[in-house]
């Protein structure tokens, strides 16, 4: 028996899904409730200001949501909830994003931003937020963005952030954030495989740089940092001139005898197979060309 083509043309049509349109209308008719305050069940309070809103679109987008209004908080039978240590403003654009789908970042916001996401567990924003401090970077600000990616757990940005470190150290040893590394970020820092220099001599004035700015709270440092530069890939001359003109190297036991095991390397080949030497002359992995590449 013959199958009626109008009835298979009927049923094909029947069986299409219109999603993003239906999407985009459900996103409109949330967020248009929600701005006319009808049919919310929730309202956040951020100190004076009152953000209503829907638990459901809440809890769609945000684990820590969901788990407020399922679990077995006192929240969940609540019709307003108030937040202590989340900005207003960031809050209000977490809500916004909701019901849009969409989120303003600008270096005014992502500070605040940022925070808020990572509490609410917004993802997406978080992940936003990250994308735009990523293009950010420059050297004046990668050490701070650095701290606050680990502070926020952004385990990417944090990478991101400490490879510009190292591929524009001879930059940023100049700006003012690196003098307000503490000394165990700088010998992080310093220790670094990638550290991009044209010579070592570069890594110590950048640590010279590093303890004047606060000699007297900061010297004592000197031979715990001075471990981290690759003494013996430095000249004789250099070696020999720090030795004599530098004072705080002179007056601290630790730094001479460094100085004194740089030098044998020199003078003593038969030093340069140990394992110590081995690793103080280990080259950085991506040393920097002081003059430009030319094609042939």
């Amino acid at each position: 028996m013959g199958t009626d083509p109008c009835q298979s043309l009927a049923r094909e049509r029947h069986s299409r899904t219109l999603t993003p349109l239906h999407s985009e209308q459900l996103l409109q008719g949330l967020n248009l409730l929600r701005q006319h305050q009808e049919l919310c069940d929730i309202v956040l309070r951020v100190g004076e200001a009152k953000i209503h809103a829907h638990k459901v679109v809440l809890a769609s987008i945000s684990p820590y949501f969901k788990a407020m209004f399922t679990g077995n908080l006192s929240e969940k039978e609540n019709a307003e909830v108030e937040f202590q240590c989340v900005d207003e403003a960031a809050l209000q654009a977490i809500v916004e994003y909701a019901y849009t789908g969409t989120v303003f970042i600008s270096q005014d916001t992502v500070e605040s931003l940022l925070p808020a996401a990572n509490l609410l567990q917004v993802k997406l924003v978080v992940k936003e937020c990250c994308a735009f401090l990523e293009s950010q970077l420059e050297p004046g600000n990668c050490i701070g963005i650095s701290r606050f990616a680990e502070t926020y757990g952004c385990h990417e940005l944090y990478l991101a952030a400490n490879k510009f470190i190292c591929q524009n150290f001879e930059d940023v040893c100049q700006t003012e954030e690196f003098f307000e590394l503490t000394h165990s970020e700088l010998d992080e820092i310093v220790s670094n495989d990638c550290l991009n220099v044209v010579t070592e001599e570069t890594v110590f004035y950048a640590l010279e740089s590093w303890i004047k700015y606060d000699v007297q709270e900061r010297q004592k440092y000197l031979a715990q940092l001075l471990h981290c530069v690759r003494l013996p890939l430095l000249s004789v001359k250099f070696l020999t001139r720090l030795y004599e003109a530098n004072h705080l190297i002179r007056d601290d036991h630790t730094c001479k005898h460094l100085l004194n095991e740089a030098l044998k390397y020199h003078f003593m080949p038969e030093h340069r197979l140990s394992h110590q030497s081995m690793l103080l002359t280990r080259p950085r992995c991506a040393p920097k060309t002081s003059l430009p590449l030319l094609s042939l």
